[in-house]
């Protein structure tokens, strides 16, 4: 697959050029289309949008408080904050303006899984928000293992989604546990069994051919082409659990990102074989209908994928200390970066599944959702540091 399409990439610059910024759009932006608000044991959720924490890299300025009608945050002071370079704004001539919300942390207390990766926030862009699942499957954390890897990478908190409870997670696997039928992280949620069709928009089949060429294929299936090959193993999806979001992109940024990472007791006895369980960051917007969450080599996010950085074959690693992942894999933090036009409607789904069965869990760490003014072709997924 490639990654840097030079004709997406130019197409999407010019498109950025083209955007300058409108003050008078500053205003709540709509929320309406349609969502599948139908849960599984878990209700609906409030949501927002949110921009770069002020805090983190890549901030552009302190928040600015809102403003007195009660309107959205946004810089559209005509051009890039002071002391901010191009590389960090995505703008190449004096007229490009990049005009990312502005965005406050507003996860200090409480579970709300969207407040919890950066969404939601007070006199930000809201969106509508649904769950399904049930309410176990899906929960926050503060911290994981034992060195701080997994602390959050936006606020103080990040949202967990799994195919087991996530209370389970706490629970440190027995030395000399069975890996093929371990003690804890090992659930039938029960009732939440799509099969073979997952949850629209969610689509398995590939589209044979390249989106970012040929916008004809976009709505079809995965514009990635990376779900079917390693789905098709399993046959069927057991214990789905989705995080789902839909709004109107701001009108003058041309790309979200977000951080996640992925753990499954799976390993290491089902390591490469059909009991694959997989993660999928899913996108629905006029660019691109399909995954965005992949490896360099077009895999899915799942446990015969790339990216699995901690193998705990022997029970020693530190970033499993205290928790079921003991014995077993996960990624470090990764970072996804997709492409998006401005003010067109989007939904997004972060969503998780055992493979073949309903036991052994997989685990994902959802955080850090981020507006980006940096053009893109393909959306791809690097590893964070």
């Amino acid at each position: 697959m490639d990654r840097s399409n030079a004709a997406w990439a130019a197409s999407m610059l010019g498109l950025f050029l083209g955007c300058g910024a409108d003050q008078g759009r500053a205003g709540e932006a709509s929320a309406g289309g349609g969502i599948n608000n139908a849960t599984l044991g878990g209700g609906s959720e409030g949501g927002g949008s949110t921009g770069v924490d002020p805090g983190s890299e890549g901030s552009t300025g302190a928040a600015n408080d809102a403003s007195e009608d009660g309107g959205l945050k946004f810089d559209l002071e005509g051009g890039p904050a002071e002391g901010v370079g191009e590389a960090e704004t995505g703008c190449e001539t004096e007229t490009c303006e990049c005009t990312i919300p502005e965005h406050v942390s507003c996860d200090g207390a409480g579970n709300d899984l969207f407040q919890a990766i950066g969404l939601n926030c007070p006199g930000e862009l809201q969106v509508q928000s649904t769950t399904m699942g049930p309410a176990g499957a899906l929960g926050v954390r503060t911290s994981f293992g034992g060195n701080g890897t997994f602390a959050p990478r936006e606020g103080n908190r990040y949202a967990v989604i799994g195919s087991g409870l996530v209370a389970d997670l706490d629970s440190e696997t027995p030395g000399g546990d069975s890996n093929s039928f371990p003690t804890h992280c090992n659930d039938d949620l029960g009732g939440n069994d799509p099969g073979g069709t997952l949850p629209a928009p969610l689509r398995t089949n590939d589209v044979g051919g390249d989106c970012s060429m040929n916008p004809a294929l976009v709505g079809t299936g995965d514009c990635s082409n990376t779900i079917n090959a390693q789905f098709t193993q399993g046959g069927e999806a057991n214990d789905y659990v989705e995080m789902r979001f839909e709004l109107d992109v701001p009108p003058d940024v041309i790309s979200f990102s977000y951080d996640f990472a992925f753990f499954s007791v799976e390993y290491p006895d089902y390591f490469g074989s059909v009991f694959n369980d997989m993660y999928v960051g899913w996108l629905e917007s006029e660019l691109w209908t399909g995954n965005i969450s992949f490896d360099a080599q077009g895999n899915p996010i799942s446990l015969n994928a790339g990216f699995l950085d901690f193998k705990d074959d022997g029970g020693n690693l530190a970033e499993f200390d205290n928790t079921c992942m003991k014995q077993h894999a996960g990624t470090n933090w990764l970072t996804t970066t997709a492409g998006v036009s401005p003010d067109e409607h989007i939904t997004v789904v972060f969503a998780i599944f055992d493979l073949s069965d309903s036991i052994l869990d997989s685990y994902a760490f959802i955080d850090n959702f981020a507006w980006g003014c940096d053009p893109t072709g393909m959306p791809s997924t690097e590893p964070e540091g």
